[in-house]
């Protein structure tokens, strides 16, 4: 009697694995959770993360000067004077936005113009892209869209000032802490350990530093221009303008694009198509955008952030869609500090270098 050789079970499928299904639940639901925790606490975390970006930039400024006058004289100046540029910056923002609704009706009618001139020539030559007849004029279409967006605009702007004043009391905080942030990590860990984590916490201080000090740099060198072209042209609210390209400079390529046709398509609602001046604010904020991105971005910030292009659009699109403008303000510096932490430890090391730009 022939009996049949025992049969090898089948080799079970990674998916039917205890362990590794426990652990992709364990991090699907770490993520939803984490996810709903950070859109629930933002109005905590943004300006945390903002504060504790400027101490990275204003730490050394603490240490020097901290020998000079003391540490309480040297963090009431500290801290006064970043709370007093960005109310500053809010402030001129709020007058700027105030004043440019008081012009709301020669905005409101130069844009029906435009827009009735537009669904004119869509009509002769393109009678399908004419959107249906709403019982509406262009006219009453175009205040109605202009009149929803600027209460919003408004209460944007006072929300920037109130955060701005929550960013100044973290300041405060953190300055006062960081120094001291050494010591206790000694105290917590062994001394290996500590060693380890002030390495890491050494190279997220030099990466931000470098990344937030090279942009400002740059914002500057394109901001300035940007408000000095705009005055000389005649274009109104030049100072809000070059405080719009200043800030959205720090958002990459939606910034540069929003930077630009914020003021050169206000400029045309203003002046009309008829004038030289609209054509001349556009040419020159176009020259002055190209310089900045193809010199003076290269030069000045060259490898400070070392992140791919793709990782950077796929940061501003999640921390966008999490948080909002604020959000990517913040997408490089978490990205860059994301990618820092990574590499430090082995389960996590390969994520990081594929995340590396070059």
């Amino acid at each position: 009697m022939n009996v049949p050789p025992p049969t090898e079970p089948a080799p079970r499928s990674r998916w039917h694995d205890p362990a590794r299904v426990r652990t992709t639940a364990t991090v699907v639901v770490a993520v939803a959770a984490g996810w709903y925790l950070m859109l629930e606490l933002a109005p905590v975390l943004r300006p945390l993360m903002v504060a504790a970006f400027l101490s990275y930039v204003l730490m050394p400024y603490h240490s020097r000067l901290r020998h000079k006058v003391g540490t309480p004289a040297s963090l009431a100046l500290l801290a006064g004077f970043t709370a007093g540029v960005l109310f500053l910056f809010a402030f001129l923002t709020y007058a700027s936005v105030l004043a440019l609704t008081d012009d709301l009706p020669r905005l409101q009618e130069r844009a029906g113009e435009m827009a009735g001139q537009a669904e004119h020539t869509l009509a002769q030559h393109a009678p399908w892209a004419v959107p249906a007849e709403d019982g509406k004029t262009t006219q009453a279409r175009v205040n109605e869209q202009v009149a929803r967006g600027v209460r919003p605009l408004l209460n944007a702007t006072a929300g920037v000032a109130l955060e701005g004043c929550v960013v100044a009391l973290y300041l405060l905080f953190l300055l006062m802490e960081g120094s001291r942030f050494p010591d206790r990590v000694r105290k917590a860990y062994p001394p290996e350990r500590a060693d380890a984590i002030l390495l890491v916490a050494g190279q997220i201080n030099s990466a931000v530093v470098s990344y937030l000090r090279a942009k400002v740099r740059s914002s500057l060198v394109l901001a300035v221009p940007v408000g000095v072209v705009l005055w000389v042209v005649g274009v109104k609210f030049a100072l809000l303008w070059a405080i719009l390209t200043f800030f959205c400079n720090f958002i990459p390529y939606i910034g540069t694009v929003a930077a630009y046709a914020l003021p050169v398509g206000f400029a045309f609602l203003w002046y009309g198509v008829g004038t030289w001046e609209p054509f001349a604010a556009a040419g020159v904020l176009l020259v002055c955008h190209i310089g900045s991105a193809s010199v003076a971005e290269p030069m000045i910030i060259g490898n400070a952030v070392g992140v791919s292009p793709l990782v950077i659009l796929g940061s501003l699109a999640f921390w966008g869609l999490l948080w909002g403008i604020p959000g990517m303000f913040l997408a490089v510096p978490l990205t860059v500090v994301a990618i820092l932490v990574m590499d430090h430890f082995d389960q996590t090391r390969p994520i990081a270098r594929l995340l590396k730009g070059g």
